[in-house]
């Protein structure tokens, strides 16, 4: 029994010491304006938010994105726009607020990159945006989930969402692609749709209802993997060598073309991963989960509070 318990103990350490991965910090955000931070995935700190109710209002923080030393989220409504900015999860200040809602960013090589509804905005600091490009489809256009990524047709980053159009009443996806995100390089309406987005081993990866899991080598050109139709795709996370999605079933794939289910499903939605680091979940009710092998996933003990929508994880 002593051995067992020290065997414990020893692996308890160990993984503690790989989910802190010395100098990282995971942010965590979203309903309410809702942010909180950990140095290690299981506790979790600096917990402050605008308001305690999970309404799609102008508070809710939909994404966050690491880079240049800083995290950047976004977030809003009809009426205001978000984009808040933090060097340590603790201390946060907001930009200037705009008209609309900022529904997603992503960072890539030297920029973020964020969709304001149908209109691109772009920073090389973290500090300052700038407005790029409008989508061109006539109606209310809503920006969903980016992810951005080294393709055949150069760095790229691909943005999701939805668009209700005025003059067939009715609401359709989209995906478009932007290289430098001041103007779009590819904008495609009617397509499949998607729920989240994420970039690796030289692929970009889409998934969804009805056992939608697409790939795309230049976020432009996709095409549909062998996963049965009636499967619900929520999220999917590269961790640094496969892809993690969660449906019915957990899904893994190393190259974002072959698919493997496993027996365990997923008690949350997988929401950031890194093989050396560990991966955080989050699922509605404000719970937070963490995961060493993205198999066998422990929630952690976080304060009662709006739910999550998004997490980050940066040094």
């Amino acid at each position: 029994m002593r051995s067992l318990l020290i065997f414990l103990s020893v692996l308890s350490a160990f993984a503690t010491c790989l989910a802190a991965d010395s100098s990282g910090v995971f942010v965590a955000v979203g309903y309410g304006g809702r942010r909180i931070s950990s140095r290690d995935g299981l506790h979790w700190e600096n917990d402050q938010c605008w308001s305690d109710v999970a309404a799609d209002d102008d508070n809710v923080l939909f994404n966050v994105a690491y880079g240049l030393g800083r995290f950047v989220a976004v977030g809003g409504g009809a009426k205001v726009g978000h984009i808040m900015v933090t060097k340590d999860g603790k201390d946060w200040k907001e930009l200037p607020q705009c008209k609309g809602r900022v529904a997603t960013i992503a960072f890539g090589r030297d920029r973020f990159v964020a969709g304001h509804d149908g209109e691109l905005l772009w920073s090389t600091d973290g500090e300052t945006f700038h407005p790029g490009q409008k989508l061109g489809f006539k109606g209310s256009i809503h920006a969903r989930r980016s992810a951005c990524g080294d393709t055949e047709a150069g760095y790229m980053t691909v943005i999701f969402g939805d668009v209700d159009l005025w003059q067939e009443k009715k609401r359709v996806s989209w995906r478009a692609s932007t290289t430098d995100g001041e103007t779009w390089a590819s904008q495609t309406l009617e397509t499949p749709e998607a729920r989240d987005v994420a970039y690796g081993s030289g692929h970009f990866v889409v998934v969804g209802p009805h056992g939608l899991v697409e790939q795309s080598h230049d976020g432009q050109n996709w095409m549909r993997c062998e996963v049965p139709e009636d499967e619900d795709f929520q999220a999917v996370i590269w961790t640094g060598n496969r892809f993690i999605a969660k449906g019915k079933k957990t899904w893994m794939s190393e190259d974002g073309l072959t698919w493997r289910s496993e027996a365990k499903a997923l008690p949350c939605h997988p929401a950031w991963g890194s093989e050396k680091v560990g991966g955080v979940g989050i699922s509605w009710g404000g719970n937070l989960f963490f995961s060493t092998d993205f198999l066998d996933w422990k929630k952690v003990v976080v304060p009662a509070g709006p739910s999550f929508t998004a997490v980050a994880w940066g040094r």
